[in-house]
């Protein structure tokens, strides 16, 4: 009846005192039983309040000081006498207590929560998969976009576009940010050399080459879309003549006017440098985005077609030839002017090597044709003039193959001794954070009395849950340490404005040669080095069984 007649405040706080007793530590166990009796005397209901108030307060300071003296402890350590160090048929624990190794392991992950760290980690982590991302890295770039679409961000969305690896989302993302912002039409064009060729819709594609007329890019993407499946055809079937694709490209009339229009135009841009912008900008203000997201989104940049300027340069080629052959020399000139001077503009305003190659390339063969053509006509000065610039041609293309080479060998084998530190510090961090876990774990659990033969494994579990957790915080620390140069170069990447360059250091300087660390790590464990591992193991074996033998009798 006094219960009833309580306000609803105190039955409350008797529910609690209730239900703390069931959590209540044994060794103060008594105290609680205590209050929870004397309870039910108080006719007050205000007294009665402050009384069950102050036995949860009583239950909070008893716990807290059971988990404090349970933290003393070593691990595995309980409070029975028969489990205290020091006591007769105290199994054997670690010396280190629970509160020791608690503070070396949160150390760790305070460590490891650093931005440098995190930083650190995602790098060597996509490392391991050839930087090309996973999960996580999917659901960063739907946060993103998702936040950006909130905030109506069109160069946001633009890079999410452009990093996404699902092509129906990039094409929904794209068409989002260049209607709050058209300018950036020249997306539309970056998106096609992901995990197959993905062109542009015709709507998207009339859109890009209106904004940009006089570029020869993007009519290089729309006669790829003509030339695409018919290179696609052949190469599956493999069934017509070599120049059966070529005929069929010269027979169609948009292939070909949109290479006559590429081979015409003035410009020549594959918006490198304004992805590299999107990209950077992005970077910059989310410094927990991957470094992969940026290696990935730049390495699927878009390089022109290739086999549709290969084809139309034959084709002029072969103009070239009927045309001298027909007597009409100025026209074959002025062919492989045109070819000459689509290459010199790919070599002179590309940004990537291989562009620059291609028109090298192109530039190198229409040269020859024309120093043929002069001397065939006779034109002995011309054709000399001609036969100095195919050499200055070779001269170009060579310093460009060995440009990859500009890089320092002191400054190379100083990343690659770095890198090799990053792997591992980054593989022992994980094998140790794995080994204490089981080691805390097993100590934990709960076991009867161990016999004889399993002493020793026990010791060495003491042994490690003692150390190992210090040797964590050290690999952590190390992972740290060794990174930094690796972190430098990721924060010049970040700061550079011109493409090429932000790609020479982020590539070659950089993640490459972390990357190619993992091969100095993959070494040991080749087919010949294992089955040298499996013999060695084979005559140890062979030996321990009767040495052991040997040693039993002697102990009989």
């Amino acid at each position: 009846m006094i219960a009833a007649r309580r306000p609803i405040t105190a039955r409350i706080v008797h529910r609690f005192l209730k239900l703390a007793l069931r959590f209540w530590p044994e060794e103060s166990r008594h105290w609680g039983q205590a209050l929870a009796a004397e309870f039910h005397e108080i006719e007050q209901p205000f007294e009665a309040f402050w009384w069950a108030l102050g036995g949860l307060m009583l239950f909070i300071r008893a716990s807290a000081s059971h988990v404090l003296v349970w933290l003393k402890l070593p691990v595995g350590s309980r409070f029975s006498a028969a489990s205290l160090p020091g006591e007769a048929g105290a199994p054997l624990r670690p010396k280190r207590s629970r509160l020791f190794t608690l503070a070396i392991l949160v150390a760790s992950a305070m460590l490891l929560f650093l931005p440098q760290s995190r930083e650190a980690i995602s790098t060597v982590r996509a490392s391991w998969n050839g930087y090309r991302g996973y999960p996580s890295d999917a659901r960063a770039l739907q946060k993103l976009a998702a936040r950006a679409e909130k905030e109506r961000d069109a160069n946001t969305l633009g890079f999410v576009a452009l990093a996404t690896p699902d092509a129906k989302e990039a094409v929904m993302l794209a068409d989002r940010a260049v209607t709050i912002d058209p300018s950036l039409v020249w997306i539309y064009a970056c998106r096609t050399d992901h995990s197959e060729f993905t062109p542009p819709s015709k709507d998207d594609l009339a859109r890009l080459l209106a904004a940009d007329p006089d570029n020869a890019f993007p009519e290089l993407l729309a006669a790829r879309t003509v030339s695409e499946p018919l290179l696609q055809s052949f190469l599956l079937h493999r069934m017509q003549a070599p120049g059966y694709v070529d005929a069929l490209l010269s027979a169609n009339p948009d292939w070909a006017a949109h290479m006559d229009r590429a081979f015409r135009s003035s410009r020549y841009d594959a918006y490198f440098t304004r992805h590299w912008q999107l990209v950077r900008e992005a970077w910059n203000r989310n410094a927990s985005l991957s470094p992969s997201l940026a290696f990935v989104s730049l390495w699927a940049h878009p390089l022109p077609d290739w086999f549709s300027i290969k084809s139309y340069a034959d084709i002029l080629v072969q103009k070239t030839h009927e045309a001298s052959g027909a007597g009409y020399a100025e026209q074959a000139r002025s062919l492989l002017q045109e070819v000459d001077s689509f290459g010199r503009r790919m070599t002179n305003q590309s940004e990537t090597d291989s562009e620059k190659l291609l028109g090298l390339d192109l530039s190198r063969r229409a040269t020859r044709e024309l120093r043929d053509l002069y001397e065939g006509t006779g034109q002995k000065n011309e054709s000399l003039e001609a036969a100095k610039q195919v050499q200055q041609i070779e001269e170009r293309r060579v310093s460009l193959l060995h440009s990859f080479r500009r890089m320092e060998e002191t400054r190379l084998r100083a990343l690659e001794r770095s890198g090799l530190r990053v792997q591992l510090s980054a593989v022992l961090g994980l094998l140790l954070a794995v080994l204490v876990a089981i080691c805390l774990i097993a100590l934990e659990l709960r076991r009867g009395r161990m016999s004889d033969h399993r002493m020793r494994l026990r010791r060495a579990i003491c042994f490690a849950a003692d150390w190992l957790p210090l040797a964590l915080l050290l690999a952590c620390a190390a992972l740290l340490w060794s990174f930094q140069p690796y972190a430098q170069i990721l924060h010049s990447a970040r700061n550079l404005t011109f493409a090429p360059e932000a790609w020479q250091v982020l590539h070659f300087e950089g993640l490459y040669t972390l990357t190619s660390a993992l091969g100095a790590l993959e070494e040991p464990f080749t087919p010949l080095h294992f089955w040298q591992a499996f013999t060695c193991a084979l005559v140890a074996l062979a030996l321990f069984i009767p040495v052991r033998g040997v040693l039993r009798v002697k102990r009989a």
